[in-house]
């Protein structure tokens, strides 16, 4: 079977493992265009199959080089031997590439005999499966094409349409490239000079405005994962965390990181108290990832002490790692599927904000990162991002890295600074342009202090998210395919 997949199958497998280049931590975004406009050069011929296996084979090479971190997930820290971690990762990698098959399956029904032939199909539908990637089966909104762009001149798209938008032109550049190859014309040019144009005037763009700074301390801990929740080396750990906050300078605000507190908070009221107490002595907050309990499960949340008020728990859980589907059949099998974590439940959709000094906090765990609307909609103004994580899980793979880079788009999104806390790195402050000011080094113990700026105002994105883009996307869609059964009715 293998041996009868056409040359161009595999051709588009490279193609997709080129765009990872483009990602963190190697950061060559022209070989996402590169890897694109190959790749539309593949896509765009032949029948509905061949456009669909083209597809298939550009996704194989994009999640089995871009999420090779999920095989140390499993595997260093999920208990499964080398064979069943590798396999698990490989037949993640076959079925989530199936995803990218009706985005193939789309652009050939509708390129192939649809009379606007200058729509640009290609982008089109290549944003759309984007999308629904984000929402399917939960979503897994990871390795968008725009996130390359995070910090770069091209990423001026996002305070209007998000990330989304950003892909598109970056998928647009490479069609009209591709265009431009294939049969030269000089409309292919023109537009080129007025993406390029546009984009460089976007980039001197302001939507928010400066509203002061907020002193804030993230504490790395660096905590072995493989130890850190023996009941015995609770107080140690917290031991860790005071030990790092002993010589602070003035701050306002303290972060610690994700699961940071590791006892459940009723079982250790009495230290947070403690805690509480000696941060309103140094007239300071204090955010502390920790985990909580009711009737209804476990919780991963976050509580604020001393001058930071509120609790948050987390929304978006992480499939696998913080619930298991088909829990009865997997629980068990391995380790991975009975960590303590893997029974947690979801927070509420709607949680009031916690405040610091009046200042009102938007706040994301882990991966909720990732989900740019949630993240978008979590409050309408916030002063600052912060986001708490546990990168740990990810091991000396390029998920830290891809992770960190995520964040960044968030906050060029929503023109915000955002302040980032890992339990061994990344841990960085991050300006509302989505550049790293500043960041410790991975894998050791350390503080990061950073005197941060707030902003007010609401960025296009901020206001109405990326509904726009995929609204007029999916309209022009359904436009054609209007045309196309109108065309093909009898009479």
């Amino acid at each position: 079977m293998i041996n009868r997949l056409p040359w161009h199958f595999w051709l588009a497998m490279v193609a997709g493992a080129l765009q990872v280049l483009s990602f963190a931590p190697f950061g060559f975004w022209p070989s996402g265009v590169v890897s694109l406009t190959l790749f539309y050069w593949l896509a765009t011929k032949g029948s509905l199959a061949r456009q669909g296996l083209m597809h298939y084979g550009f996704a194989l090479g994009l999640f089995g080089c871009g999420v090779s971190w999920i095989y140390v997930s499993i595997h260093t820290y999920g208990g499964a031997s080398p064979l069943l971690a590798g396999a698990m990762t490989l037949l993640f990698v076959l079925l989530w590439s199936l995803t990218f098959i009706p985005q193939g399956l789309l652009l050939g029904y509708v390129r192939n005999s649809d009379p606007l032939t200058r729509v640009p199909w290609f982008s089109i539908t290549f944003v759309l499966g984007e999308w629904f990637r984000g929402w399917f089966l939960t979503g897994f909104p990871w390795l968008y094409v725009g996130y390359a762009h995070a910090d770069t001149w091209i990423g001026s798209w996002a305070p209007i349409g998000g990330v989304l938008l950003v892909s598109f032109v970056v998928v647009l550049t490479a069609e009209l490239l591709g265009r431009a190859l294939i049969k030269p014309h000089k409309l292919h040019l023109i537009c080129l000079l007025a993406l390029v144009t546009t984009t460089a005037l976007l980039n001197n763009a302001r939507f928010v405005e400066p509203d002061g700074f907020l002193e804030v301390a993230g504490i790395q801990a660096n905590l072995d994962q493989h130890t850190k929740w023996q009941p015995q080396q609770f107080d140690s750990n917290l031991s860790r965390h005071q030990g790092l906050m002993a010589d602070l300078p003035p701050v306002d605000l303290v972060v610690w990181s994700e699961a940071s507190f590791t006892r459940f908070a009723d079982l250790a009221e009495d230290k947070l108290s403690a805690l509480d107490e000696a941060m309103i002595a140094e007239n300071q907050g204090l955010l502390v990832g920790l985990p909580s309990r009711d009737e209804n499960g476990y919780f991963n949340g976050v509580r604020g002490l001393g001058l930071a008020k509120g609790d948050y728990q987390k929304r978006h859980l992480v499939p696998f790692g913080e619930y298991v589907p088909l829990a009865p059949l997997l629980r068990g099998s391995i380790a991975f599927f009975d960590l303590p974590m893997s029974y947690n439940q979801p927070g509420p959709w709607r949680q009031p904000a916690i405040e610091v000094g009046g200042r009102a906090i938007s706040l994301s765990i882990c991966y909720e990162i990732s989900d740019a609307e949630l993240v978008r909609q979590t409050l309408a103004n916030p002063a600052l991002l912060i986001t708490i994580s546990n990168d740990t899980w990810f091991g000396e793979s390029i998920g830290p890295m891809q992770h960190l880079q995520i964040a960044q788009m968030r906050a060029r999104e929503l023109g915000r600074s955002l302040f980032r806390v890992t339990n061994n790195g990344v841990t960085a402050f991050i300006s509302s342009k989505g550049m790293v000011q500043d960041q410790l080094p991975r894998y050791v113990a350390g503080v990061l202090v950073s005197r941060v700026p707030l902003f007010k105002g609401q960025t296009l994105y901020g206001q109405l998210g990326h509904w726009p883009i995929v609204l007029v996307l999916i309209g022009l869609l359904l436009g054609a395919l209007a045309l196309k059964a109108k065309k093909q009715r009898p009479g």
